[in-house]
């Protein structure tokens, strides 16, 4: 006789390596959607795609006798393969709806699959969940080492090998010799290209799509300067996709996802030989006063470091973000001079504010030089959190100056600058610089020459914005203005010459700063640290996210509509709440980690980790006695959820400021301990629900309420994106919190 617990463990085994690679596919067809596509097209796409779970569980609720779930998960492997090849070789294609409808194809069959073993292993629902959500606790640590040694096209297929192996475990309960037979040799042939390496190194390379999309700098270079611009160096790693391309002979571009165009000189240590980098705007800042400490945030290719030496400054903190920028200047050392390791250069593979939370060292010159871009132009970057722009940010850059010394920024036009300004204003009056004395604190340069200018219109170009916290001296000004005339530039602001309007009139009290924000067609109230949003110029909802609301919303109310008046409509909506609940909660926790982790990728990993595995803890004591204890037959664990949520807008802060020059794996570790009680809580109440459908006989219904629950999570992201953006991430998490205690109080 089998024992029941030799019976569950070929499932649970099998849904844990199954959800693992479900979560690695979802990461990966992120990254490569990234590298073509602006971010909110990245967005909206992935959304749909994931609404493929859902669309997966209703599909099996329609066909639950037509469909075995063990040769399923051949197939999801296939898909793997089949879609992002689809997506990596086709030309670029402008119906982005397509690329959603190809990539959720993955999804879809995951959704079958996932609802089907929860309808037909109903019984141990709970272990089910905690495999899966296990699965998803792998995934989310293994893609960083994955894809920062191996690359994408190996990564691939090794997520499709973690898919086959799923499908040969779920096959040994069945009678289906053959296709285990056929499954393994599918196997072996999977380990011999990752293992070759030269046939998977050539399909990464050709990367159609990439190569034919209108949104890269790739194309833009195609269009504007040279037709045949050929790729010399790529490099996939968990960040980003970086090339090197070659523009001409004394300049390379690095090139990050596509869009953030970073320009490699050729230098040979002989600084005599790039003096004509002086006549460019962007040597302005380090034209005036002392630059003897620099600090440069987003580093790039090098071109900022010559600036600096080119201002005589001895001692440079390069920061950059992106290793694969790093790797590609080390690459190409004898083009650019080695640049990254000339004398005085200290190079740091680092986030910019993460980097200067910690440092203790004081600046003569921070300079950031349109840092973010991630496209031709910056129409991608609206929902991107980012915190080196926010008012937190720039109060500590002022702290990091020595006294005389510059905060200079490279802005994209005139959207961010005024945003740029207004934030260095109200540090400044938070600093007790008086309100009459503000626009004698910053300089405005435009990039336009003065006759460009005239022939534009007076239009604003990558402008150079300088603040200091003491007034510009009357040495530095004659300085500014000799430099920018030499340059043939239009000053749009200097003390004691010539004022911006709004903020000359703002100095004499005739108007306020909220007039000043009223009055603008743009958004240019200054981001924070709980809504580091900077650039979301828009007013309103931003167009995308609207959208993909509407969709999911129509999609949802055709659902209701439908169960109504049925047996199930309050069950319905018991697993569309927690699904929108629990998103409300993780995502603004994973955009606020950012803050203390430094990097999005580990921020992504690490938040995941700590939650996906206290859930699945959760899920699989759900059933336990303790842990089911009722107020009038409504389960406690919904009034603990909002108040450890509660508690944690509380914590989180103390955590960011006391523990932020600790190591990764201790931040890891704090990370998991501060989540740990949240997500146990948190991740029995899928289990608990499908223990009450079985209860009420109603376990049927499994498939079609997994599909629910998929749907309204994709709708639990969007919104909290949305109120992340407008609200701020504090009252995001707090109505997360609110949606459980509404199951509480409504007893769904």
């Amino acid at each position: 006789m089998i024992n029941t617990r030799t019976k569950e463990t070929p499932i649970l085994i099998g849904i844990f390596i199954l959800s693992a690679s479900l979560f690695l596919y979802e990461i990966l067809i992120t990254r490569l959607l990234s590298a073509m596509l602006l971010k909110h097209l990245v967005f909206f796409t992935i959304s749909l795609s994931i609404l493929g779970l859902g669309v997966g569980g209703f599909i099996a609720y329609r066909y639950t006798e037509k469909i075995l779930y063990e040769k399923l998960s051949m197939l999801l492997g296939l898909s793997y393969i089949g879609t992002v090849m689809m997506i990596y070789r086709l030309p670029y294609i402008k119906v982005y709806a397509l690329y959603a409808l190809i990539s959720s194809i993955p999804f879809i069959i995951g959704g079958m699959i996932l609802s089907l073993v929860f309808l037909n292993n109903k019984e141990i629902s709970n272990k089910l969940y905690f495999s899966d959500l296990l699965g998803s606790t792998l995934g989310s640590i293994l893609i960083i080492p994955l894809m920062d040694n191996l690359g994408f096209m190996k990564t691939l297929f090794l997520i499709t090998s973690l898919a086959v192996i799923s499908n040969i475990i779920l096959l040994s309960r069945t009678n289906h010799k053959k296709n285990r037979i056929v499954s393994g040799l599918v196997l072996v042939a999977l380990m011999v290209l990752i293992f070759q390496g030269e046939i998977l190194g050539e399909l990464e390379y050709n990367f159609t799509a990439y190569f034919t999309s209108p949104t890269t700098v790739i194309e833009h270079l195609k269009i504007m300067d040279n037709p045949d611009v050929k790729v010399s160096y790529t490099k996939w790693d968990s960040i980003s996709r970086t090339d090197v391309v070659d523009e001409s002979e004394d300049q390379k571009i690095i090139i990050t996802d596509g869009g953030a165009g970073a320009p490699m000189l050729k230098f040979d240590g002989d600084l005599d030989k790039v003096e004509y980098l002086e006549n460019e705007i962007e040597f302005l800042p380090f034209s005036i006063g002392d630059n003897e400490d620099t600090l440069l945030i987003g580093s790039g290719g090098g071109k900022d470091i010559l600036l600096a030496l080119l201002g005589g400054s001895k001692a440079i903190d390069a920061v950059e973000i992106n290793p694969g920028t790093i790797d590609a200047a080390l690459e190409f050392k004898d083009f650019n001079g080695d640049i990254y390791n000339q004398r005085g250069v200290n190079t740091y593979i680092d986030d910019g504010r993460n980097f200067i939370e910690k440092t203790e060292k004081k600046y003569n010159n921070i300079y950031l030089s349109m840092v973010m871009t991630n496209s031709v132009n910056n129409g991608g970057l609206s929902m991107s959190e980012n915190y080196i722009y926010t008012k937190e940010a720039y109060r500590t850059y002022f702290e990091h100056l020595k006294d005389d010394g510059y905060l200079s920024f490279m802005f994209h036009d005139v959207q961010d600058m005024y945003k740029g300004i207004n934030t260095g204003i109200e540090v400044l009056l938070d600093r007790g610089i008086k309100r009459e004395d503000i626009p004698n604190h910053f300089v405005v340069v435009n990039n336009l020459t003065l006759d460009m200018a005239e022939e534009y219109q007076n239009f604003i170009d990558m402008p150079v914005v300088v603040f200091k916290k003491q007034q510009f001296t009357s040495k530095e000004i004659e300085s500014i203005s000799n430099k920018a005339m030499a340059q043939n530039r239009r000053i749009e602001n200097i003390p004691g010459k010539v004022y911006i309007d709004v903020y000359y009139k703002y100095s004499t009290g005739e108007i306020d700063l909220s007039d000043i924000y009223k009055g603008m067609p743009i958004n240019t109230i200054p981001a924070t640290d709980d809504k580091p949003f900077f650039f979301d110029f828009g007013k309103g909802i931003p167009l995308t996210l609207l959208g993909l609301f509407m969709i999911i919303l129509s999609v949802t109310l055709v659902i209701y509509k439908k169960v109504k008046e049925s047996e199930i409509y309050k069950s319905t909506l018991y697993f569309g709440t927690i699904g929108v609940g629990f998103m409300m909660i993780e995502i603004p926790l994973i955009q606020k980690s950012m803050l203390f982790l430094g990097n999005p990728t580990k921020s992504f990993s690490y938040v995941l980790f700590s939650l996906l595995l206290s859930c699945g803890i959760g899920s699989y004591y759900s059933n336990k006695k303790i842990f089911n204890i009722k107020i009038k037959h409504r389960q406690i664990i919904f009034m603990i959820i909002p108040v450890l949520t509660i508690l944690l807008q509380i914590v989180i802060p103390i955590m960011i400021s006391k523990y932020r020059i600790v190591g990764d794996g201790f931040k890891l570790l704090l990370l998991a301990g501060l989540l740990f009680p949240l997500g146990f809580f948190l991740g029995m109440a899928f289990p608990k629900g499908i223990a009450k459908l079985n209860a009420n006989k109603q376990e049927r219904y499994i498939p079609l309420m997994w599909g629910i629950n998929g749907i309204l999570s994709v709708m639990g992201s969007v919104l909290a994106l949305i109120i992340s953006m407008k609200l701020g991430f504090t009252v995001a998490n707090l109505i997360g919190g609110l949606l459980y205690l509404s199951v509480f109080i409504f007893d769904y």
